[in-house]
């Protein structure tokens, strides 16, 4: 294992905000013996690359990755993105605890979007510490907001640090302390299509989910209610591609579902246990799902602690952004696979939902399993 700092030409203050040239961002990259490479951004604690090495020893990125910093800077689908306070939506951004009800900021039709103005998406993340073994590299980092900002109450640090293990294993350690009662869900938003070919929809991609409900979402994206997934295009207890499930789709909710949300924006509720994974993993974490591409055999599996898991096949992606190895994106050109808590949980189950306190700190594992072809 090896790690290198390279730059990104960008434009702005300490604050994380535009200005005058000459600024440029770190960029911190984790390369296994193998080729494969993870490039970690303190632009929102973002993972701005991954990478494989192709057969003809060519890069080759298998998440979404910019080529420029501009679409980091303005938010542009949160790729690779650490999603906080609150990752998903909060219905018009009202957020109640334990009785009271936080106005939060709002960004999305009424509602807040992913920690809204001011999110940990946008913030410049201080760089705490880079460590580097034989086999293993990890990237530290921090930031803070005050009691208030965007309505959230208390005063809050965040940590997140991403852990590269040979020979493929990447975790990702999201920690919130407070020192008062507020409401706290991280997230990363890692865009994923393991061909390589984002010049073309990623949904031939086959998709495994350990779950057995999932969120029904109204017009604006926001669950309304937890359904069985049975005999419906939510189904992915066994592997199937994401384009079979979308062309098989007969029952109505199905059919409106998949025509709001261009395909897949919804949430799944994530089994209990791991005694449905045939290989159990002994770290208390939950198999949530399994991705892959059925031409190159790249499989990504994910392992969480997190509640559930959100699938967001990239309908809404924007055409044209110029991405690594010069190619341009097109919509549902990668999968979004977020561990997170349901969306709107505080509404949508407000019996289930767990509170961070000074005494209850915030902490979450997210767990990537980067597997080449044997």
């Amino acid at each position: 294992m090896k790690t290198a700092v390279r730059t990104f030409p960008a434009h702005i203050s300490a604050h994380g905000r535009r200005s005058g040239p000459g600024h440029t961002y770190p960029l911190y990259d984790l390369i296994s013996a193998s080729g494969l490479t993870v490039s970690i951004l303190p632009l929102g604690a973002s993972l701005q690359k991954i990478s494989v090495t192709d057969t003809d020893g060519t890069e080759l990125p298998i998440a979404l990755s910019f080529l420029g910093i501009q679409p980091y800077e303005d938010l542009v689908c949160y790729a690779g993105a650490t999603l906080g306070p609150n990752a998903g939506r909060i219905r018009d951004a009202r957020l109640p605890v334990l009785g009271t009800e936080h106005l939060l900021s709002r960004n999305d039709n009424g509602s807040q979007l992913h920690g809204g103005c001011h999110s940990l998406s946008s913030m410049l993340w201080n760089v705490d510490a880079v460590m580097c073994m034989e086999d293993t590299a990890s990237v530290l980092l921090s930031c803070e907001q005050p009691d208030g900002l965007d309505g959230y109450p208390g005063n809050r640090r965040y940590q997140v640090r991403y852990t590269f293990t040979e020979p493929g294993e990447l975790t990702i350690e999201q920690d919130a302390w407070t020192d008062q009662i507020t409401y706290v869900n991280l997230s990363n938003h890692t865009y994923w299509n393991l061909s390589g070919d984002f010049t073309q929809p990623a949904l031939h991609q086959e998709l495994l989910i350990h779950a057995d409900q999932v969120c029904i979402n109204d017009e604006n994206h926001l669950p309304v209610s937890l359904i069985p997934v049975t005999d419906t295009a939510f189904d992915f207890r066994k592997q199937r591609s994401l384009c079979s499930a979308i062309q098989a789709a007969s029952d109505p909710i199905s059919l409106k579902q998949l025509q709001t949300g261009r395909g897949y924006n919804h949430g799944f509720l994530l089994k209990a246990s791991a005694s449905h994974d045939p290989q159990p993993t002994g770290t208390g974490l939950t198999p949530a799902c399994t991705l892959k591409d059925p031409g190159s055999q790249r499989t990504v599996r994910l392992l969480t602690d997190a509640p559930a898991l959100v699938l967001y096949s990239g309908g809404y992606l924007p055409d044209g952004i110029l991405l690594m190895n010069e190619q341009h994106s097109v919509p549902s050109c990668a999968v979004a696979l977020e561990a997170q808590d349901l969306p709107d949980t505080l509404h949508l189950l407000p019996n289930s939902c767990r509170l961070t306190s000074p005494d209850k700190p915030f902490h979450r594992i997210i767990q990537f399993h980067i597997l080449e072809a044997s």
